[in-house]
């Protein structure tokens, strides 16, 4: 996982999918909030794929993490 904010942000304009921890980080909330409110509805908020292997993590898609980390970066009531 990486350590700062500005690592993951450059791993998700190379197109990396992130773990559900590294989305955490970068949107501010806590992991479970994250799988619990992005991942787990139907449909689910930020898409995913499941990493090959006997752990079976979930890892989420850039566009969407981007799409998220955007909305909340989004200042309202400027002119």
């Amino acid at each position: 996982m990486a350590g700062t904010v500005e690592e993951l942000e450059a791993r998700l304009d190379r197109g990396d999918w992130l773990l559900p921890g590294e989305v955490a980080k970068l949107l501010g909330i806590d992991r479970t909030t994250v799988i619990r409110a992005y991942l787990n509805p139907d449909p689910p908020r930020i898409r995913y794929r499941r990493r090959a292997g006997a752990g079976g993590y979930r890892e989420c898609h850039p566009d969407d993490v981007r799409r998220e980390l955007n909305a909340r970066r989004q200042v309202y009531g400027d002119e």
